[in-house]
């Protein structure tokens, strides 16, 4: 069974003049889904080469830069289960990732470095929502549901540390609203190892960083700092961030160990942020940090404002056992 041609109507509104233009695939891709939900990255790239994403009977390239304009795309030869909702399942080996704090509203795990957060699939299920659905199934259904149900927030594959999940709509709902507001205190920890001839450096803490990030029009997997007085070039409006060096420790070899605040929730902050002042984490292959075992970033603490007649919920994840000392 071939699904039917899928009709895209994709805008490309004019960007800043040093913005430069986005790669199709990389624009295609979430209005794809919106009627494909479980359409791929990989899925899509394949009915690129196979010629099934035509514009006006032309095929298009998966690399092709359109201007700006309104552009009515046809893609052909959908998978039929590309276009049902995707629900993430438990995970087959249980709860594998340690609790950390559980009441009748909220539930927070100890998130293991290289264990993805959400899956890209049903069939991925030994991520932190599958150890959290085997802990609690009931959170099937929760917040924005399908593959990330009750998830409060992202982190990295390469991040350690806290991550929260609601168990309830009306918790989830008022987490949601103050995260967005910057009323939760998010503290990591990072090792970094400053480049020679960074222009500052991030042991004068505390010390507060304030730059816009935007998307890498070549890249779905990497954000830019836009830095004043240079021309970079990016895609989408770009997001005021707010990163603040608590304190900064020097280690052995020249690398440094970083406590980090963050007061806004912007894609790849602090790895952007420090890349871009110089300050490689240790282990980012994204941002050309040192050579490293694993990508040496830490969700730290995590500081919730109270709920009603309650206290403050204050939330530590142990530093991992091989942490740079």
């Amino acid at each position: 069974m071939i699904a039917p041609t899928l009709l895209i109507e994709l805008k490309i509104a004019p960007g800043p003049k040093d913005s430069g233009e986005t790669r199709l695939d990389i624009l295609l891709l979430p209005r794809v889904r919106e009627q494909a939900p479980r359409l791929s990255r990989a899925g899509l790239k394949e009915l690129f080469r196979a010629g099934a994403i035509r514009l006006e009977g032309r095929a298009l390239a998966a690399s092709e830069r359109l201007g700006p304009g309104t552009y009515r795309i046809a893609v052909t030869d959908f998978p039929p289960e590309a276009l049902t909702s995707a629900a993430a399942r438990p995970a087959q080996q249980g709860p594998f990732l340690p609790m950390v704090f559980e009441d009748d509203r909220l539930l927070v795990l100890d998130k293991r470095s290289g264990v993805a957060s959400v899956p890209h699939s049903p069939d991925e299920t030994e991520t932190a929502v599958g150890a959290a659905l085997a802990h609690h199934p009931a959170l099937a259904g929760i917040g924005r549901g399908g593959l990330e149900p009750g998830l409060l927030h992202r982190l990295d594959t390469g991040t350690s540390g806290l991550l929260a999940f609601a168990k309830t709509e009306e918790e989830f709902a008022r987490l949601r609203r103050i995260w967005s507001q910057g009323e939760v205190i998010k503290t990591y920890r990072a090792i970094v190892s400053p480049k020679a001839g960074s222009p500052s450096s991030p042991l004068r803490a505390p010390q507060e960083l304030h730059l816009q990030l935007a998307h890498d029009p070549d890249s779905a997997k990497r954000m830019v700092a836009l830095l004043p007085g240079r021309k970079i070039r990016h895609r989408g409006k770009p997001l005021e961030s707010f990163t603040r060096i608590v304190e900064a420790h020097a280690l052995a070899g020249g690398s440094l160990d970083l406590e980090i605040q963050i007061r806004t929730g912007v894609m790849h902050q602090i790895r952007c942020t420090l890349a871009a002042l110089g300050w490689p984490i240790e282990g980012d292959q994204i941002y050309r940090g040192a050579q490293a075992p694993r990508l040496w970033l830490h969700a730290w603490r995590l500081g919730l404002p109270a709920k009603e007649k309650g206290a403050p919920l204050e939330l530590e994840a142990p530093l991992p056992e091989n942490w740079p000392r």
